[in-house]
């Protein structure tokens, strides 16, 4: 049964819902607690990959200037070559450079353009020893016999707290580089190496 009271009572939950549900004070702070996280996100994201494209900017300025360097001269000594890559190492700079491989191999081009290195030196790893295959295909445009070719090959690996923080989800540790770079020799169609 229906008294006065309960009658009473429903109406004024009803007014109360109703002035909840027109009531917007609070509104833009609840609005704003679930977009924040997707701002921070996004700022910490932004952040990071300027990080990573600033990193692959300087990866290929060290493997184009280090080959252009070597391709300059005809003769090259071993002292010489390891200042030049380690100077090079300095572009990376203000980021960490020991994690930083820097490959130089001169190649020769025979007549059926298999390319094999004549010389190797190396920042951080291990230079390739004489005759064995060059690391990457050379492309055939810039195959000429009997002219050597200079393979600049940059490897790194930039860490950093969010690659890190995600590293849980995607399995990989930080974004990953590995760039190279051909030159053709400019004085002389050999580089010797002392």
């Amino acid at each position: 049964m229906i008294t006065k009271r309960n009658l009473a009572l429903l109406s004024l939950t009803r007014s109360c819902i109703g002035h909840l549900a027109c009531d917007r004070t609070a509104a833009s702070g609840v609005e704003f607690a679930l977009v924040l996280p997707i701002l921070i996100v996004l700022l910490f994201g932004t952040v990071d990959l300027g990080h990573a494209l600033t990193v692959s900017r300087k990866i290929d300025e060290i493997a184009s200037s280090t080959g252009d360097m070597i391709a300059q001269q005809s003769t090259w000594t071993k002292t010489d070559v390891t200042k030049l890559l380690s100077g090079a190492s300095f572009i990376l700079q203000p980021y960490e450079t020991t994690g930083l491989t820097i490959t130089v191999t001169v190649n020769d081009i025979d007549n059926s353009g298999k390319a094999t290195v004549n010389w190797s030196a190396a920042f951080n790893t291990t230079s390739l020893a004489f005759g064995t295959a060059s690391a990457i295909d050379i492309p055939t445009k810039i195959q000429e016999t009997s002219v050597q070719v200079v393979l600049t090959r940059v490897q790194y690996t930039l860490t950093t707290p969010v690659s890190a923080f995600f590293s849980n989800f995607t399995g990989q540790n930080g974004y990953s580089f590995d760039h190279h770079f051909f030159n053709r020799p400019r004085v002389s169609d050999t580089i010797s190496y002392n």
